[in-house]
Parts: C-alpha cells; structure tokens; sequence
C-alpha cells in the first residue's frame, strides 16, 4: 500500500471519530486533551526548557497532541491526499520518501492520540459527569479505559517517529531534495503536508543526538502509565 492511501485512509478514520458530529463529546474532549497537554509540560519542563529539544517538545504537544490543531490540519491532509490518489499530482513524486514516510507517521501516531483520548472522554459522556478534569478523575478514566498496554505501545510509536524522522534530518541530500520539493509541493496544493513534515523535520534541527530526548521523555511517560494502572498514588502536581 502507498503512503498516501496509509494517509487517506488514517484521516478517514479520524474524520469518522463520534466527537465531531458530537459536540457535548467534542468539549469533553477538549478538556481532557487540555488537562493532558498541562501534564506534559508539567512532567517535561526540563525538555520545554532546554534549548536542544524545545522545538520537538512543543511541535508534539501542539501539532501531536491537540485535537484542536489537528482537526484543521487534517481537513486539508484529506484534501491533498485524495488529489494525489487520483492523479491531480504526483505526490510521492514530489516529496522525498523517507521524508513522505515520516510525516504519514506522525500524522497515523496523531490520530492514535485522539483515539486514545476520546475513550477516556467517551466514559465521562456515558456517565455524564462534567465536573473539572483533575489527576483523580484521570487516574480512574485510565484504568477504566483499560488501555495500559496500547498507552506503552504509543510511547513507543512517538519514540520511533523521533528516531526515523532525525535519521532522515541529518541526511544532507534528503535535506536538499526536501528543499527543493518546497515550490512544486506548493504549486500542486501540497503545502499543508509539506508544513506539517516541514515543521516536524525543523524541530529536531537543534538536536544532534535523538535520544537526548527520546530516553528521558519515553523514561518519565512509561513510569505514569506503570504508576496509574498499578494504583500507585498519584499526586496532581506529578500525574
């Protein structure tokens, strides 16, 4: 299968989540998802300070991690992805395929996010409770979902798409052939996609070795996971 059928048919499943003909779900969501982002910068303060890997911290809270941010995007992924199937463009022509590869990954690890999240918010909406979002309600929403070892296999999902995605930086000619697919990217209506790869790409730039933040930021999320499915008290300023 073709990278842009895995894109077409990862945004079609996202497209077809409940939360966007939903909107009570939608809010809790947003919610939820505000509460999750709070939490990752709490718990990586260290990576959001640190001038070598800010750039990535905050392209995968706000670009990966954000419903909101993603929603828009995907619209216009949907668009370029299906013009490239049938033939307005050739895509895959067009963008480096490593590169391509990379940015059909974090769009597919993106979509996973909101699945994951969407689960917690669908238990609230079937309870309907609307009281705040706190470490407490999270931590039950967790072990209710149920999803201990899906939630370990995303860490590592987003692990690996740093990796790939810094191998494919520090090559000089995909770098170049990135460069240069900017004007005819653009002109065929690719340039959402382009960004989006773009973005990520220039986020790992500072960075000469991945696992200055892959270790610490995978060490610090698979510890929460252990601690909140093994019941461990949790307190609010560390879940």
């Amino acid at each position: 299968m073709s990278q842009i059928q895995i894109l077409v048919d990862t945004l079609l499943e996202y497209k077809d989540l409940p939360h966007h003909t939903n909107p009570e779900l939608k809010q809790i969501l947003h919610k939820i998802q505000t509460w999750q982002k709070h939490r990752l910068k709490r718990t990586h303060q260290d990576l959001f300070d640190e001038e070598k890997t800010t750039l990535l911290t905050h392209y995968l809270v706000e670009k990966i991690y954000s419903d909101d941010a993603f929603s828009e995007l995907a619209d216009q992924l949907l668009v370029a992805g299906e013009n490239a199937l049938n033939g307005s463009g050739k895509l895959e022509k067009l963008i480096p395929q490593n590169a391509l590869e990379a940015g059909v990954m974090g769009v597919q690890v993106a979509v996973e996010n909101v699945k994951l999240d969407l689960a917690l918010a669908q238990i609230l909406y079937e309870q309907q409770r609307y009281e705040p979002i706190d470490g407490t309600i999270m931590s039950m929403l967790y072990k209710t979902a149920n999803a201990k070892s899906v939630r370990l296999e995303q860490v590592q999902k987003i692990a690996y798409v740093c990796e790939q995605s810094h191998k494919y930086f520090t090559s000089f000619i995909l770098q170049n052939a990135f460069k240069l697919a900017k004007g005819v990217a653009y002109h065929n209506g690719y340039q959402p996609l382009y960004d989006f790869i773009g973005e990520g790409l220039h986020a790992m730039k500072p960075l000469k070795k991945i696992e200055d933040f892959v270790e610490p930021f995978m060490e610090a999320e698979i510890a929460i996971i252990h601690k909140i499915h093994d019941a461990q008290p949790q307190p609010e300023t560390k879940l």
